[in-house]
């Protein structure tokens, strides 16, 4: 975001999309009584790649108007015409689905690098600025909420904390390269993310300011009551346990996955076949969280692509394997792209990524991708707290 002008550059257009445009368009759904598509953000990821790819024609060209509006408006034309004449010829592909859905991942980085050539660098100040928007929106939903009720409520009308809380986590590791100049920023990202209620990523947001953010043990010894006196009003107003009872599915998928490979540790070496569904059956107690979060019914079957811990995910779909791939990735990029930002991101993907799909979510994705981009620059790694 250029602040003295307003626009909104190309290279940040992707963090402006799904920290604002997204949760917006989910509110407009909630708001008019119905519920935004499933696929909504894999629709704008898709939208993204293919303004990426029609941008590179014209990159070596100099020209005043903006590239990336010039590409799309022939995007949404192709958009169009796909979704209108060449989807309903793949329904015989949909046996490849459970393949193509544990390739998220990959089919997101290569949009996040596709952006990142054609266009310039995300700087931090991208991240946060967007992250504290979004921020805004869902402390204005949760007074609201309490307000309208007389209790906490989980805020949701902006989308699910699955997503919304990586991005926040996303600005909140970003206002790490300018911590003096950003206390505000940084303490409106914070309230953002314990107002989501989402217990990992609150846990992940004192871990992140304590480790790496600035101030003395007085204030860092602040924000950690700060953490409890929150949790403790959330659950004595809701009458609830420390456990959210939105993470009922998750639990469950812990438990019964582990007892899964406890009696077949062979499959700790192989993993779980991708196309095969999971020899599980639903509890009839969170068959209605089910259908609320994976969009379908119970008989439908439990495949892969429903186990949304990254690294549940991982372990169930790549073995021990998988899991020290992780650990491999991670120890690199911490070495080689040390800086406070990069250490801060690791941190919060380690711990949110328990509960939430991280990379195999299309919006936090996205975000996250491109904030470890933007932290293996040379001009943010220079920057860290003596």
């Amino acid at each position: 975001m250029n602040l003295k002008t307003k626009a909104i550059s190309a290279s940040e257009f992707p963090v402006a999309l799904f920290s604002l445009g997204l949760p917006l368009l989910s509110a407009a759904y909630g708001m008019d009584g119905s519920v935004a598509p499933q696929n909504l953000a894999d629709i704008l990821v898709a939208g993204l790649a293919v303004i990426g790819l029609l941008v590179e024609p014209y990159k070596k060209k100099q020209t005043s108007s903006h590239l990336w509006l010039k590409a799309g408006i022939p995007a949404v034309l192709i958009f169009w015409i796909c979704s209108k004449y060449i989807t309903p010829m793949l329904t015989p592909l949909a046996s490849s689905l459970p393949f193509l859905m544990e390739m998220r991942p990959l089919l997101y980085g290569f949009v996040a690098a596709l952006w990142v050539t054609n266009f310039a660098m995300p700087k931090p100040e991208n991240f946060y600025f967007w992250a504290s928007c979004l921020s805004v929106l869902i402390i204005a939903d949760f007074i609201y909420l309490f307000y309208l009720n007389g209790i906490v409520t989980i805020p949701e009308l902006l989308g699910s904390a699955k997503w919304t809380t990586s991005i926040l986590l996303a600005g909140l590791c970003a206002t790490l390269h300018e911590p003096s100049k950003l206390k505000i920023t940084r303490v409106l990202i914070f309230t953002g993310i314990m107002c989501t209620l989402s217990r990992d990523a609150n846990f992940a947001a004192v871990l992140v300011l304590l480790f790496f953010g600035p101030g003395k043990a007085l204030k860092k010894t602040a924000i950690v009551l700060v953490f409890f006196m929150f949790n403790i009003f959330v659950l004595v107003s809701q009458d609830m346990t420390f456990f959210n009872p939105n993470d009922l599915p998750t639990y469950w998928l812990w438990f019964s996955i582990l007892g899964l490979l406890e009696k077949a540790p062979h499959l700790l070496l192989s993993g779980y076949p991708i196309a095969s569904p999971l020899p599980l059956n639903i509890p009839a107690a969170i068959w209605q969280l089910w259908h609320k979060q994976n969009f379908l019914w119970t008989d439908s079957g439990t495949y892969l692509f429903h186990i949304a811990p990254l690294w549940l995910h991982i372990l169930t779909a790549w073995g021990i394997a998988g899991i020290a791939g992780a650990v491999a990735i991670v120890t690199t990029i911490s070495i080689k792209y040390s800086s406070n930002i990069m250490a801060s991101l690791i941190t919060a993907v380690i711990i949110t990524g328990f509960f939430d799909p991280i990379f195999y979510n299309p919006a936090s994705g996205i975000i996250l991708i491109m904030a470890f981009i933007c932290a293996a620059q040379p001009e943010t790694r220079s920057f860290m707290f003596e």
